[in-house]
């Protein structure tokens, strides 16, 4: 699958108690798992119902598009060129330079019809990718759940009961995952075993609701504080270690999906549009702002 390259440049907004934000207009349906390659110096994400892989070099304003044979929902950088991507039901790996892609693992065992994949991250340490799945009928079910796969691909289940899992993030010592039900309003940690790919018992750590910003995807930064994009609510929600609310920061999309950290302060965020939405210049938007002290 080759990739296809164009030329692209950022408006600057600025914007009531962020500053200056870069717009990047790449047009995402459902932007979504964006993540800083330093050693490039480029942002990777998804945009899940486009069915596409990003990639953005700043520096040289060139957008790179890797079409994928299905809806995806979680990307992670996997080293030496190769991404892994959570598609419908299955984890696939892309190797970017030659273009070829190959099944990690299927997890259509475990999933019942109507659901996807959606949201995940690769272990801090790197020996595992975590992946939960979602109901994604409009009439949505508590069939989603959290799954742990290996390397080699020997996947096992973490956790049941789920609408919309997402927010998958570790505390920075790795010793705590986050987890999160975009539907139900509510983010959950548990104690995390690296050795052994499992969690403890979850215990609530936030809820928010459908005005403060109900949980999407999610980052934890070195002091240990929680930042969850608020779909609902067009904001970065940032949780301090013992989920108390810290800040809001208002975005100028109207649904922010997930923000990862670049270079320096540089703190990028990805967005969607709703079906139905007439879409403003910032929805869909790749967002780059300066992270608040």
């Amino acid at each position: 699958m080759p990739p296809s390259s164009e030329s692209i440049a950022p408006s600057v907004l600025n914007h009531p108690g962020t500053g200056p934000i870069e717009v990047w207009p790449v047009g995402n349906r459902v932007g979504e798992a964006p993540e800083w390659h330093a050693g490039e110096q480029a942002l990777y994400w998804i945009d899940v119902r486009a069915q596409l892989l990003l990639r953005l070099d700043p520096a040289l304003q060139q957008l790179t598009r890797w079409h994928l044979p299905q809806v995806v929902g979680a990307m992670a950088l996997w080293g030496g060129h190769r991404v892994r991507l959570a598609l419908q039901n299955s984890v696939v790996e892309l190797d970017l330079r030659m273009g070829a892609l190959r099944t990690v693992c299927s997890l259509a065992a475990h999933e019942p019809h109507g659901n996807r994949l959606n949201n995940g991250k690769r272990t801090p340490p790197g020996a595992w990718y975590v992946i939960g799945s979602m109901d994604d009928r409009a009439d949505k079910q508590a069939t989603g759940g959290l799954y742990c796969v290996s390397d080699s691909g020997l996947v096992h289940q973490l956790h049941a009961g789920l609408v919309v899992a997402n927010g998958i993030a570790w505390s920075p010592d790795g010793g705590t995952l986050y987890f999160s039900d975009s539907f139900r309003g509510t983010v959950w940690q548990a104690a995390w075993n690296e050795a052994e790919g499992t969690m403890g018992e979850p215990r609530p750590f936030a809820d928010l609701g459908e005005a403060e910003g109900r949980p999407d995807g999610a980052q934890v930064d070195a002091a240990g504080c929680y930042w969850s994009a608020g779909v609902s609510a067009g904001v970065l929600n940032i949780l301090s270690p013992l989920g108390e609310r810290q800040r809001r920061i208002a975005l100028p999309c109207r649904a922010p999906t997930m923000c990862a950290f670049g270079e320096a302060s540089d703190l990028w965020v990805t967005s969607l549009v709703r079906p139905g939405w007439e879409p403003t210049a910032h929805d869909g938007a790749l967002l780059r702002l300066q992270a608040p002290c």
